[in-house]
């Protein structure tokens, strides 16, 4: 199946390792990853979801599917996939989205999650600098995003990738995460 908007950047994928050895593949989200995708968000346990959106609510199909019909030119998912049964198995994302406007073009917010199976054995940090290196390479001048306050997981990846962190004044609840990548 073909992607609705930009070429597929096929230079994205990676086969990596976890320290275990357990064999992973990175690559950026297609069209026709939603039934997968759609099966690790719904694998997410509750308080992982939340950190992620930041409320309680899972998302809805047409919102999984935006999640997986990528405008390569404007923002980029890749996931890391491992074979489970024969099968390929979603087991974490992470995503950057621009800014619609000339003026945001070069800011992105970015998210990710890593699904609770495959947490604290270094794949965050691969994802997030994979994303890190293709946004730079694509012309991303910031990378922006919230964490709650106490995600202590994301917290410190962000300070251990170069980010700075701030508490958001209007709502205490969030630290704010930006990462310039001019530098």
């Amino acid at each position: 199946m073909t992607q609705p908007f930009g070429r597929y950047p096929a230079h994205l994928v990676e086969d990596w390792q976890l320290k275990d050895g357990t064999p992973v593949r990175i690559r950026p989200i297609r069209s026709d990853d939603l039934a997968m995708h759609t099966h690790f968000v719904h694998g997410l346990l509750p308080h992982t979801g939340y950190a992620r959106l930041l409320s309680p609510r899972m998302p809805q199909e047409a919102e999984l599917r935006h999640m997986t019909d990528i405008d390569y030119e404007r923002e980029l998912a890749l996931i890391a996939t491992t074979p489970v049964n024969g099968h390929e198995h979603q087991i974490g994302v992470v995503r950057y989205v621009r800014g619609d406007t000339p003026e945001t073009s070069g800011i992105a917010e970015f998210a990710i999650v890593i699904g609770d199976a495959w947490q604290r054995r270094g794949l965050a940090e691969k994802l997030l600098q994979r994303l890190i290196d293709a946004a730079r390479s694509a012309g991303v001048s910031t990378l922006d995003d919230i964490t709650l306050y106490d995600n202590r997981g994301m917290l410190m990846l962000a300070r251990k990738l170069g980010f700075t962190l701030q508490r958001d004044a209007g709502n205490p609840n969030v630290t704010k995460l930006r990462l310039s990548l001019t530098a």
